[in-house]
């Protein structure tokens, strides 16, 4: 009897050292893996509740190949808990909130169908957001960005990431 948990103390031991990674359960799925390093989440908080919700993932980093060019581009979900109820002005159409980089405007913008390839590596996803790639044309020599999602009367949220 003794003998026997002798050895099932060492193999408890043991089998806790054993070499895993925290992303090993991820499948070998790189572009998951990559999106998760370069992802952020913030949110907009007024009166001790969240008005509205970004998760931003920047893509240059992620797949350098597709999006090293002459922009910055994000996987961008927005939700707002408050959202108009017109489908047109909602989301990252609300004009009450604005998604700057740098202070600088958007350049271009695609909504993100459930088709795309992007769809299912989305790092965070929120269930009741909509996802977006959103592009910024590259500055010279700007490696800090600043992704500012704002309502002026409730508050802003700065996500920060290193370009390249």
């Amino acid at each position: 009897m003794f003998k026997n948990t002798i050895i099932l103390i060492c193999l408890l031991v043991f089998s806790g050292c054993a070499s895993k990674s925290a992303l090993s359960v991820f499948d070998g799925d790189k572009l998951y893996e990559k999106g998760l390093e370069y992802s952020m989440v913030g949110d907009i908080i007024n009166s001790l509740e969240t008005k509205a919700i970004i998760n931003a993932t920047y893509l240059n980093s992620t797949d350098s190949v597709k999006y090293n060019n002459e922009f910055h581009n994000f996987l961008v979900g927005i939700y707002i808990t408050e959202d108009n109820k017109e489908p047109k002005d909602m989301f990252l159409n609300n004009k009450k909130y604005v998604l700057t980089l740098n202070d600088k405007e958007i350049d271009k913008v695609e909504e993100l169908s459930t088709t795309n390839y992007l769809w299912e590596h989305i790092p965070i996803k929120n269930p009741y957001a909509k996802y977006y790639i959103v592009s910024f044309k590259k500055e010279k020599n700007k490696n800090s960005l600043n992704l500012k999602y704002e309502n002026i009367n409730l508050g802003k949220v700065i996500l920060s990431f290193q370009g390249e």
